[in-house]
């Protein structure tokens, strides 16, 4: 998915202040297997652990953190339901901020990538995606730094980050309600907001200034993004070029 670099860095970030905060261990053998989730190398084998730790430590004061950890590896696998479903056991678990705000923007991002506009529940997805972005934004401002050794700059840069994250997602959300007006104010926001757009971020904003008309506009996002690297459609081809010789 298009932001797990940045949500899985964050997640790297805060696992060592997370850790030695807590949790109360209760064996050798509990912390022991915690440790082959995050000494896990790659993403399923790292998925497949917190799986296994929350089967046999089901107690554990880690189950929302091996949740969590679990959650950013399927996102990174773009296996959605999984993640989908990982993510409401770390909401279920009290997590503190950096991982509730995590979360809920990983969530808020997904869902609306998800929503089709014949599903039955469509708008109970999207209600939902968007409570989750809301929360994630009234959580942002308060979160103290990931890493200490992280200068005043660079966090705030990450938290503007977090918070352009926030903008995509309710832009993605208002786009599947055809609210394209609010669509454009949010992706706007989350371009302005954002260190480095990515480039769908760039794609959704020059697609709802197209659906408005707007396409001289809609044009000079759709080239920002090719000339950040595109976003590859099923069959090969650049969607950001595609859009392009459309308008």
């Amino acid at each position: 998915m298009k932001r797990c670099v940045t949500l899985a860095l964050a997640a790297c970030l805060g696992l060592g202040g997370l850790l030695a905060q807590g949790p109360q261990w209760k064996s050798q053998e509990e912390i022991d297997a915690f440790m082959q989730v995050q000494g896990a190398t790659g993403l399923q084998e790292r998925a497949d652990a917190a799986r296994e730790f929350m089967a046999s430590y089901p107690k554990s004061e880690a189950v929302g953190l091996a949740a969590y950890m679990a959650m950013l590896s399927y996102q990174q696998l773009n296996d959605f339901e999984n993640m989908l479903l990982y993510g409401d056991m770390v909401l279920a678990n009290n997590p503190e901020p950096g991982m509730m705000a995590g979360t809920l923007i990983s969530l808020a991002t997904a869902i609306p990538t998800r929503t089709r506009e014949f599903d039955l529940d469509k708008e109970e997805k999207l209600s939902k995606a968007e409570d989750y972005a809301k929360k994630a934004m009234g959580l942002i401002p308060q979160l103290g730094k990931m890493d200490p050794n992280m200068s005043d700059d660079e966090w705030l840069a990450t938290k503007m980050d977090f918070m352009s994250q926030c903008h995509e997602a309710l832009g993605g959300v208002f786009a599947k309600r055809e609210q394209y007006d609010q669509a454009e104010a949010s992706l706007r926001k989350a371009v302005e907001m954002a260190h480095q757009p990515v480039p769908f971020t760039l794609f959704s904003l020059a697609d709802v200034l197209s659906k408005q008309g707007k396409k001289e506009e809609a044009a000079a996002f759709a080239d920002q993004c090719v000339a950040g690297g595109g976003v590859q459609a099923a069959d090969g081809t650049d969607l950001c070029a595609r859009l392009k010789a459309q308008l």
